[in-house]
């Protein structure tokens, strides 16, 4: 141990300097950009309740920055669904058409869906779909909680220049073994299991986005939903303490519009703590900005 003289830190500072930081990345929503950008050796944490929207509104993220700078992105989704239900939701964000056959109105009738996809658009888009997003598929057979986020992590970590990737996604943490042994308490393997993340994110370049269910939701006095923040995370405190990026995405049961709160946004290249609301189109499945109401 020795203490850090200029001739060591020099050049590092002066990168910070002429670079900002790092490289972020523009997710396509301009009410968003002064809140939160993609940061290359980054990490993000996703959270909402559940039909909030978050999963739509990251494979919207994840799909545009595709689009945008060709990024490819690890998958990991239990929590979506079967691979091919997973694939199905990316069919219809890259198709603009909906994959099911029908869906039921709000007062429970059955309706046929108008611009549902076809064969033709599956075999066009399939392929596109599965080049940017690469389905990570456990060897075991069954659905238990297999693999540890750490396992995860060093398998994006380790195939990364293989796949071109620049992120890995988590759906949900639930879904994940959570490995304690050799820890008192969990919340101890949480801490040393995150810190260890967002090492092995700095240092491979590496963004990693990992959704996680909130505990039980609170309402307000007249029985509506209060949007969740970071420390409703289960796990505990460790999440507030040793995130990077904090994203929170709440609706309204009968709303279309969701709200999206950036609890945390770091390093400040990021972007800043705010809110802003996006409109979901659901024959599409893409979001849309709210201009003028």
């Amino acid at each position: 141990m020795r203490i850090v003289k200029a001739a060591d830190i020099r050049e590092e500072v002066l990168h910070l300097y002429k670079n900002g930081g790092g490289n972020v990345y523009y997710c396509g929503f301009k009410g968003l950009a002064s809140h939160y950008n993609i940061k290359e050796g980054g990490c993000t944490d996703w959270t909402g309740y559940p039909g909030s929207g978050k999963t739509e509104l990251l494979f919207e993220l994840l799909k545009n920055c595709s689009e945008f700078y060709d990024h490819k992105h690890l998958i990991y989704m239990p929590d979506a669904g079967s691979n091919a239900e997973v694939v199905a939701k990316l069919l219809h964000k890259f198709s603009g058409k909906q994959f099911q056959e029908f869906y039921y109105d709000s007062e429970g009738n059955k309706q046929l869906i108008e611009n549902r996809i076809e064969i033709a658009d599956i075999d066009r888009h399939l392929t596109e779909v599965l080049h940017y997003f690469k389905i990570f598929n456990p060897k075991q057979n069954n659905r238990s909680k297999q693999v540890t986020p750490t396992e995860f992590w060093e398998y994006a970590v380790k195939h990364k220049d293989e796949l071109e990737l620049f992120s890995a996604v988590i759906d949900s943490w639930n879904y994940m073994k959570h490995d304690t042994d050799g820890f008192s308490r969990e919340d101890k393997w949480l801490e040393a299991t995150l810190s260890n993340r967002n090492e092995l994110a700095e240092s491979s370049g590496l963004h990693f986005h990992t959704i996680i269910h909130p505990k039980t939701a609170k309402k307000d006095k007249d029985g509506k939903v209060i949007m969740p923040d970071m420390h409703q995370l289960k796990g505990g405190s460790e999440w507030g303490n040793n995130a990077k990026s904090v994203v929170i995405v709440h609706r309204d049961f009968d709303s279309h519009s969701s709200d999206i709160k950036i609890d945390k946004a770091k390093p400040a290249i990021v972007g800043i703590r705010g809110t802003t609301s996006l409109s979901y189109d659901i024959k599409q499945g893409k979001y849309f900005e709210i201009l003028n109401g």
